[in-house]
């Protein structure tokens, strides 16, 4: 070739015509993938509910005791509850404050925030990502409905991959060698090595390490319909009102969007005593079930009475299970809800007109959402003296003078 000019020259304009080829088409799919894939980092909070909670943020390098509330936690966080401890993980789109999704950790687990962005522009195709890592432990998690954007919340686990769809609440725990995971509303795929399953509401599955097949199975039930709000509040409730003055305000119930969340409202402003609520009729026999469990999740704006009222019976949300008893005898469980504490020690916090068995009622954090996990009614029941036979209805109200409060998920869990 250094003897032939002219094949040097062709060689030349050759790699130089293979170079610009290459330029015009990698440069804009280069463009295009940077503008498609190019994001932004969520607003991440943490929040404390109970017990105690530690953060490894990068930037620090070293566990951090959580007081209340942990802000802007970064990529590459490790989370751990002890004992019998629970926290919120809060993921809202930047610069909107659009909430995104919500996790909640319970106790004794150990958490690692992968990766949490929405794309930078908006033409991007991209979802909003929530990626996790759930090295042991339980959590409960949800992704937003009603976004412009989809949500993509996924949760790895030494065993699977769960993928959550839109607007679905999804229960994953981990222990020694399995991973069980349980849809309680919208649908999820679980990927492993062994292949894909589907999982829709009410489904669940384990995954132990080394199977070969995945199975769908159904041994917990929800007893309560349209309980996540999806369908229009007449679907599976009734709506009642009372109130002591008719020339007041009786007070709305409806659905609503809260935080993301579709949720019924219920809502009030008046000076004498009123309620307003919802109610579904189970009739469900219990005799041969091991166990009965209730999850709710709420969000409480406003009260004007303290605790919930004198008597306990007036919390800005209230949750009744009427059930039956052997000889037929009419039973009642009342579950309340509040934040704004009396300072009177004397004041009760429980129904004190009520017969057995009682509860007390459960202190909450104002304007954010609170997950409530009841232990087994059917123990709880007994301790009344008469165990339940069947659960006939369950109701959630608002009761006081002014209230209001949000109710986003409702489940009344059966397991054989």
């Amino acid at each position: 070739m250094r003897n032939d000019p002219q094949r040097l020259a062709w060689a030349v304009m050759l790699a130089a015509f293979g170079t610009f080829c290459i330029t015009v088409i990698a440069v804009p799919l280069a463009v295009r993938w940077t503008l498609n894939n190019a994001g932004r980092a969520h607003a991440v909070t943490l929040t404390l509910a109970t017990g105690s909670a530690y953060a490894s943020r990068p930037s620090v390098g070293i566990p951090e005791a959580v007081f209340g509330s942990l802000e802007n936690l970064q990529s590459g966080t490790a989370l751990e509850t002890t004992g019998a401890s629970r926290a919120t993980l809060d993921f809202s789109a930047p610069f909107t404050n659009q909430a995104l999704g919500a996790v909640i950790l319970y106790s004794d687990t150990q958490l690692v925030l992968l990766r949490a962005n929405t794309p930078r522009f908006e033409f991007s195709p991209q979802p909003h990502l929530i990626d996790l890592s759930l090295r042991r432990g339980r959590l409960r998690a949800s992704a937003a409905a009603g976004t412009t954007r989809a949500v993509q919340l996924l949760v790895r686990t030494p065993q699977a991959n769960i993928t959550l769809d839109a607007a679905g609440i999804v229960s994953v725990e981990v222990t020694a060698g399995e991973t069980s995971v349980s849809v309680r509303g919208g649908s999820a795929t679980v990927t492993t090595l062994a292949g894909t399953l589907q999982l829709a509401a009410d489904e669940r599955t384990i995954v132990r390490t080394g199977d070969a097949e995945l199975v769908v199975l159904r041994g917990q039930r929800n007893l309560v319909r349209n309980g996540n709000f999806a369908a229009a509040i007449t679907t599976g409730w009734t709506t009642f009102r009372n109130r002591a003055d008719a020339a007041e305000a009786p007070g709305d119930v409806q659905l609503s969007a809260q935080q993301g969340r579709t949720a019924v409202m219920l809502a009030r402003r008046g000076i004498n005593w009123a309620e307003a609520g919802i109610k579904q009729d189970l009739k469900y026999d219990v005799r041969d079930l091991r166990k009965l469990s209730l999850h709710l999740d709420l969000w409480l704006s406003f009260q004007d009475l303290r605790n919930c009222g004198t008597l306990g019976t007036e919390c800005p949300l209230m949750l009744r299970i009427e059930y039956s008893d052997a000889d037929g005898r009419a039973m009642e469980w009342l579950q309340g809800f509040y934040y704004l504490a009396s300072t009177d020690a004397g004041t009760s916090k429980r129904c004190v007109v009520c017969s057995p068995p009682t509860s007390e009622h459960q202190s909450t954090s104002r304007a954010t959402w609170h997950a409530y996990d009841s232990p087994n009614l059917l123990e709880l029941f007994k301790t009344g003296g008469r165990p339940p036979v069947s659960i006939n209805t369950i109701s959630l109200y608002a009761s006081g003078h002014s209230f209001e409060s949000y109710v986003a998920a409702v489940e009344l869990l059966a397991e054989d």
